[in-house]
């Protein structure tokens, strides 16, 4: 059989009186489109696979990208909580040692504990509750097929929450030390309430505090010396109260202080209040704690109306931040 008996044979008539076209189509060419257009559709179809496997993909990142959103304020929040936790322990431990102070206590008892997590043994330590110091998880080795980022992310929160679980360890390991302590000043408490009513434990006055205990510059000789007391700045006239029950033992006018109440508490505690403008109490009157003793002045040496108050305890100064509660 020909080529030629293989073609096709279309005959066209565009109207009745119009001469017949022939137009022949090669059988060949039939199988080539054929073939162009059977590729075409493989290659279309492949495509469209690709396109879909891609569409999934950003899905599934977008997806990731929300959980690994969500899951980090869901931390952060979980960390807020932890340092408040911290916090909140340190303020108790803080108050815990004024107390004792105020009420002649001995410190809290350091008990030795077994090491854990990689620590020493000894005394608890919140020292060793920082971030920093917390171990990380280690980092695994990751299969060519995981998207590198996601997996960094993932391990990354991963590792954030074995240092906060690591951390909310150590303070429930902390609880029942500071639970013990604190029954045992509950029960020193309770044998020593008339010397904690006698002991300063409130600011004698309002105002600011503008040099601490300690060390210090002089406002007048631009030297070194040592501050024995705090002074604590307010207007000519704020009222200076008793921070505890006691006997005036002065009242009256005293070299640098100007005018001074010293008040005897008992139990070896006495406090001083000087610089003051006027004074309410005569030598032996029984004042309370609120007890209105003085106002605020700036007698004798002095830069301006403030209190210089002090605290001895067995004849010597003390810092008199120990004996206030904030």
């Amino acid at each position: 059989m020909s080529d030629a008996s293989q073609d096709l044979t279309l005959l066209v008539m565009s109207g009745q009186t119009a001469p017949v076209r022939r137009v022949r189509i090669r059988r060949a060419w039939f199988k080539q489109g054929a073939i162009g257009a059977g590729l075409f559709v493989i290659a279309l179809g492949i495509g469209g696979i690709d396109y879909v496997r891609l569409r999934l993909d950003a899905i599934d990142v977008d997806r990731m990208r929300l959980d690994a959103s969500r899951q980090h304020a869901e931390l952060e929040a979980l960390r807020g909580q932890v340092g408040g936790m911290s916090q909140q322990f340190e303020e108790i431990r803080e108050l815990e040692r004024k107390v004792r102070v105020i009420a002649n206590l001995p410190d809290r008892v350091q008990e030795t504990r077994a090491p854990s997590d990689g620590g020493q043994g000894g005394a608890a330590d919140t020292d060793g509750l920082d971030d920093a110091a917390l171990p990380s998880a280690p980092e695994p080795a990751l299969p060519d097929h995981h998207d590198l980022g996601a997996v960094r992310a993932e391990e990354t929160l991963r590792s954030a929450l074995d240092r906060i679980e690591l951390r909310a360890r150590k303070l429930g390991a902390l609880l029942p030390e500071q639970r013990a302590s604190l029954e045992s000043l509950v029960a020193g408490l309770e044998d020593r309430r008339d010397q904690l009513a006698a002991t300063p434990s409130i600011w004698p006055t309002s105002g600011f505090v503008t040099s601490g205990y300690g060390f210090r510059t002089s406002p007048f000789t631009a030297r070194r010396q040592f501050h024995a007391g705090i002074d604590i700045a307010a207007d000519f006239g704020t009222r200076i109260i008793a921070p505890a029950s006691g006997r005036v033992v002065f009242a009256g006018r005293r070299g640098a202080f100007g005018r001074l109440v010293e008040i005897d508490h008992g139990f070896g505690i006495r406090t001083i209040y000087g610089h003051t403008d006027e004074i309410y109490v005569r030598v032996g009157q029984r004042v309370e704690r609120g007890t209105r003793i003085a106002s605020v002045g700036s007698t004798g040496r002095s830069t301006g109306p403030h209190l210089h108050y002090q605290v001895k305890a067995q004849g010597r100064t003390v810092n008199p931040a120990d004996y206030i509660f904030e």
